[in-house]
């Protein structure tokens, strides 16, 4: 039984998420990719108008101002509450993009990217602005961030990641919509 959807951009936001979220927690959820920002939010539409079941939509801000992240957000749940008719719903912009959860403690992605030296302030700026772009460039294209990051994630890693705001929301929101018994950790 689906007690909740949640929606993504792409599938490999579901791969990271479904990763850090608590398996107990995630157990009775459905993961669906959207395959774009767009259409990420117009099926989180559609579900809590025909489903009646909660959503929570996890998608990029794509910026780190933070004005228009004000207003991506509220715009998004504007017109979610549309077609809410009171289901509970929840919009989760990853500021700039998911992939900042891997930034959350400098000397954790340090150690997956291998690192003798810190990383300069430049190169840290550039991680804060564009976490893609610079995972990319110190992982490798090649390697996708799956099999580089996520496969190799010890449980105390794994439990500093799942301190990033992004996945305490999401945490949160679950937890207030499934019954308590599921949610406990």
């Amino acid at each position: 039984m689906t007690l909740a959807y949640i929606l993504t951009e792409r599938d490999r936001d579901i791969v990271i998420l479904q990763k850090l979220l608590p398996k107990n927690l995630i157990q009775d959820i459905k993961f669906i990719a959207g395959a774009s920002s767009y259409r990420a939010r117009s099926l989180a539409s559609s579900l809590l108008a025909t489903r009646k079941i909660p959503v929570a939509l996890v998608i990029d801000a794509d910026t780190n101002n933070e004005s228009q992240v004000f207003e991506k957000q509220d715009l998004i749940n504007y017109v979610l509450n549309q077609a809410s008719s009171g289901i509970p719903f929840q919009v989760s912009l990853a500021v700039p993009e998911i992939e900042s959860i891997f930034l959350q403690d400098k000397s954790l992605i340090e150690k997956i990217a291998k690192r003798k030296d810190p990383f300069n302030d430049l190169e840290w700026q550039l991680a804060q602005s564009n976490p893609k772009e610079f995972l990319e460039a110190i992982l490798g294209k090649k390697h996708s961030l799956n099999d580089t990051i996520l496969r190799n994630l010890n449980d105390d890693e794994i439990k500093i990641l799942q301190q990033h705001p992004l996945i305490q929301k999401i945490k949160g929101f679950l937890s207030s919509v499934i019954e308590p018994s599921v949610a406990i950790n």
